[in-house]
């Protein structure tokens, strides 16, 4: 747990091409790759009410790149850009970069490093191979290093291409493959942090936990794989426990869910927001979910979600709990954010 206050200077994200729908993706598909679980895809979709999504892919053949300008570091590249023009900062304004994907263009050197050549940027930085709770590790990190007399601006990005680790011609005859399809979306989100110096938006009161000991996991790329191995019933059996360590944590740090103007769960599916809401009792109206419009984007998702709340969502004074989650080894994190 990191108590301390950190000043929230910018937000940037990035997206790769248009929108893309669920009915238009289902009808490429089995045109493509001769798809015949039209009616259970959409069944699926229905079930998580995402309804569009971003992909840096066109779907053309199996085994994909990304489109030109779209690959993973090229998005982080864009999100961080973004997120510097929002602070009125430049790159070599920062003391540190750090990255968390678990879809990097290639294992090294890391992605980050490759989207630092892409920003000119000759400063450290550093990369986690984590999913949906990376961010909660990089304010770790950030904490540490933002604590330093003197210390110059970190940025944290998350990114996901996870488009690329599917092959279409398995969603035929294997259901989570399937899923994974109708769920996951593609993009970057970066939030530039500084010391906290006088009035503005600050993030406070973060954690970071885990409670996959001997469990096995819910989401995982073997050695040599090109597709996400993905166990859903196992996930949306532990997802409960989850948002009730994180529910716990920040307890610990004095914020109940009630006290809060907002609150941001992992962004799973289109529906987390009335779960969320449903299993604490609170308002849905005081949930944020963006997974509809935009899919499950993994690592990128919860600076997303904070990039577009800021983006005219909130009022000023108003609080958001974020509550995250991760698959990979049941891990969870979360932090406050007051506008």
């Amino acid at each position: 747990m990191s108590t301390g206050k950190l000043a929230v200077l910018g937000t940037g994200a990035a997206f790769p091409g248009e929108l893309v729908e669920t009915e238009v993706l289902i009808a490429h598909v089995a045109s493509q790759f001769g798809l015949e679980r039209q009616r259970e895809a959409r069944a699926i979709a229905r079930r998580m009410a995402i309804d569009s999504r971003h992909f840096c892919r066109p779907f053309e053949t199996r085994h994909e790149v990304a489109r030109a300008g779209q690959s993973n570091p090229d998005l982080v590249a864009q999100a961080v850009q973004a997120a510097l023009d929002d602070a009125g900062l430049t790159i070599n304004d920062i003391g540190y970069l750090v990255g968390h994907t678990t879809t990097p263009v290639q294992p090294i050197p890391s992605n980050i490093a490759l989207a630092a050549d892409r920003l000119g940027y000759r400063g450290p930085h550093i990369e986690l191979r984590q999913a949906c709770t990376g961010f909660a590790n990089a304010l770790m990190i950030a904490f540490g290093l933002l604590a330093a007399p003197g210390a110059k601006p970190v940025v944290i990005v998350g990114s996901e291409t996870g488009s690329l680790w599917f092959d279409p011609a398995r969603a035929a005859n294997d259901t989570a493959q399937l899923v994974n399809l109708m769920q996951m979306g593609d993009g970057a989100a970066a939030v530039v942090l500084g010391p906290a110096v006088g009035d503005g938006p600050l993030l406070h009161s973060a954690w970071f936990g885990a409670l996959g000991l001997d469990k096995p996991p819910g989401l995982s790329i073997r050695h040599g794989a090109t597709e996400f191995e993905h166990d859903y019933a196992a996930i949306l059996a532990s997802g409960r426990m989850l948002f009730d360590a994180g529910a716990a944590s920040a307890l610990r740090h004095g914020i109940a869910l009630d006290s809060v103007d907002r609150v941001v769960p992992h962004q799973v599916n289109g529906r987390i927001g009335d779960h969320v809401a449903r299993h604490f009792s609170i308002p849905v109206s005081r949930t944020f979910a963006n997974a509809g419009r935009i899919g499950n984007t993994g690592s990128a998702a919860i600076w997303l979600a904070l990039a577009e709340l800021r983006a005219g969502a909130l009022a000023q004074g108003e609080r958001v709990l974020v509550l995250g989650a991760e698959a990979t080894k049941y891990m969870y994190g979360g932090f406050a954010y007051d506008h």
